[in-house]
This record gives C-alpha cells, structure tokens and sequence, in this order.
C-alpha cells in the first residue's frame, strides 16, 4: 500500500464516515477500496482517529 501520512489517514477515515463514496476516495489517495473497508473497520490504523471536518 502507498504511504500515507497520519493527517492522511485521519481524513480518510473522516470522508468514510461522512458518506463518500469508495471508488472516490481512493481514486484521490491512490489505495485500494479492500484498504479504506479495512481503516472503516479498523483493521487499519486503529489508533487513528478521524479528523473534524
């Protein structure tokens, strides 16, 4: 997976929550969609939390 910066992560998880679609989200990151399931269900990076949008 390409590296992602914490501040990354966090509004990733944030557009997640806010309802943006999958195929968006990682267009824009360039991640896989299995990835952004796993960081929704906190098989990734649990220990980060969403950023306030």
């Amino acid at each position: 997976m390409k590296h992602l910066s914490k501040i990354e992560i966090a509004f990733i998880k944030a557009r997640i929550l806010q309802g943006d679609r999958y195929h968006e989200i990682a267009s824009d990151y360039r991640v896989n969609q299995g990835r952004l399931s796993d960081m929704k269900h906190g098989r990734l990076f649990p220990e980060i939390e969403p950023a306030t949008l």
